[in-house]
């Protein structure tokens, strides 16, 4: 990679894992977006290096961080931080009238906003298409867009990729780049019709003049400790995908790319004739030989490479001692200091890596979870059917308690809490039943595989080691995604009732992130292609 940073927005920026992976593929942000104020305050904290919470202790206004609207005055940033999002649209100050107030600048608030003031502001815009936006990114939610129909019953979240892409046609960026969960690959019925979000999205950014290049991909492939597949879309302005492509001129993935963007703007009024058979999106479970740092990302961990919970949080397993950066000089927690240095240097006291208090009925039950990983031969099933109270027949029980007698359960004795191998059958199904819970998605982690896709609920994944019976912590979550040990999340720990619908609490906002390593593996191919 050669010196040049290139210039790059976010929108959808969350607490900044895109962010961060992009400025280590040598793009420089040009401004960012966000809508919650919870997620914002971590980003100030570690992409703008800017202490929201301080300044707001000393009655001081944010200097890189902007609302867009908000019901509070600048002086009232306490406020500001724990505001409902969705009440500030309808508020009466606003931070922004100049391109000044933007570049360089975190905007916090709702993008149709941002939408409004640029298309009110086409000074602005131009301002922006001459400095030349080279990358437009974010992960706007996508699984109920269409273009056509009520795009499920008008729900405001499913209009937000339209508006995406319509600020990519402002701004006019080189290359867009979209993430999003694999479920935009499922089809959706909406008034009889059914569509794929997916291929929704890739019409819109062609009508605002981009040609689209799709995948699925699985971030365990690039060095990140998560069981987590992804679906990426590139979408190329069109003049840059004629250099493109006749650079690449026997490359099939962007000739079905072409075809695409031909027959959708022929078919512009008549959307509806462009199908999922127009289409398609490269799969790197199926098709791994196009992931190979042309186009798309190169696979950097094959099978038998994954980096694994152990590898992952191993050596952060107490929380009852302090760590520090200076002391992380091995594995896979030194690889992330490493590539994401600290501007401050490696001594850093590690946040985050608080323990939640569990009763003795939670402990017993991530006891078993843990139990349970380790058995063969379809018994991981009668135990949990033994667990849920469903019938177990004798040759099942028989095996079952074979298995039990090699490991020691969580029992409670004379009042004390004691790990024990049960003495049969009877004894498991008593404990069994003395702990039930509804919560029938929780489970342990498996100390040999990458941790599972969705962490955003901090109750549904335990530890998986014997002495460590509780959830993650933000910390180790944070590890799996890939967050250098630096990197502190503010606002909230957790968050629960009525305000699950707005707060963005630090444990959502690891889960919500992209993995600044997979982050950094897209920038990078789009820093090549650029230049």
């Amino acid at each position: 990679m050669d010196n040049k940073r290139y210039k790059h927005v976010e929108l959808f920026a969350g607490c900044g894992g895109m962010s961060l992976g992009l400025d280590a593929a040598g793009f420089e942000l040009y401004f960012a977006n966000e809508l919650s104020s919870m997620a914002g305050e971590t980003f100030a904290f570690n992409i703008l290096d800017e202490d929201l919470k301080q300044k707001a202790e000393k009655g001081e206004v944010a200097e890189k961080v902007k609302w867009i609207k908000s019901a509070f005055p600048k002086k009232d940033l306490n406020s500001r931080l724990r505001e409902n999002p969705f009440s500030a649209k309808n508020g009466s100050f606003s931070d922004i009238s100049t391109l000044k107030d933007i570049k360089g600048k975190l905007l916090i608030g709702d993008i149709d906003d941002i939408l409004t003031f640029l298309n009110r502001q086409p000074n602005i815009v131009e301002q922006m298409r001459q400095d030349g936006i080279d990358l437009l990114s974010g992960g706007p939610p996508c699984q109920g867009f269409s273009l056509a129909g009520r795009r499920i019953k008008d729900d405001h979240k499913n209009l937000l990729p339209l508006s995406f892409a319509k600020i990519a046609g402002l701004i006019r960026p080189k290359v867009v780049l979209l993430e999003n969960v694999k479920g935009i690959t499922s089809p959706f019925t909406e008034e009889g019709n059914k569509y794929y979000a997916w291929l929704e999205v890739s019409k819109a950014f062609v009508l605002e003049g981009f040609v689209p290049v799709c995948m699925m991909l699985n971030s365990k492939y690039f060095g990140v400790a998560q069981n987590r597949p992804r679906f990426i879309l590139f979408a190329f302005r069109h003049d840059v995908f004629l250099e493109l492509l006749e650079k690449y001129k026997s490359n099939s993935l962007l000739e079905i790319s072409s075809q695409f963007y031909q027959k959708v703007v022929e078919n512009r009024d008549n959307l509806e004739n462009v199908t999922i058979r127009d289409f398609s999106y490269t799969d790197i479970e199926s098709e791994p030989e196009f992931f190979d740092g042309v186009i798309l990302p190169k696979i950097e961990n094959s099978q038998g490479q994954f980096v694994s919970a152990s590898e992952a949080i191993g050596d952060i397993r107490r929380t009852n001692i302090t760590y520090s950066g200076s002391k992380i000089r091995r594995g896979y927690g030194n690889h992330l200091n490493e590539t994401f240095k600290y501007k401050k240097g490696d001594d850093f006291e590690i946040k985050n890596h608080d323990p939640r208090k569990h009763t003795f009925d939670v402990k017993a039950r991530f006891r078993f979870y843990q139990v349970i990983n380790e058995f063969q031969n379809g018994l991981k099933k009668g135990a949990v059917d033994l667990f849920t109270g469903k019938k177990v027949t004798t040759e099942v029980s028989d095996k079952l308690m074979k298995e039990f007698q090699n490991y020691s359960l969580y029992f409670k004795k004379n009042g004390d809490e004691v790990y024990k191998i049960p003495k049969d059958i009877e004894e498991v199904k008593e404990l069994v039943e003395a702990i039930p819970t509804k919560k029938h998605s929780q489970r342990a982690l498996f100390e040999y595989e990458p941790a599972p896709a969705q962490l955003t609920i901090p109750d549904d994944i335990c530890h998986y080691h014997m002495e460590t019976l509780r959830t993650m912590t933000v910390r180790e979550m944070a590890r799996f995604q890939s967050f250098p040990d630096w990197f502190e999340f503010r606002s909230k720990v957790t968050t629960g009732g009525g305000n699950r619908k707005f707060e963005v609490p630090q444990y959502t906002q690891v889960g919500n992130a992209v993995p600044p390593l997979l982050a950094m593996e897209l920038g990078n191919v789009v820093y090549r292609l650029l230049t």
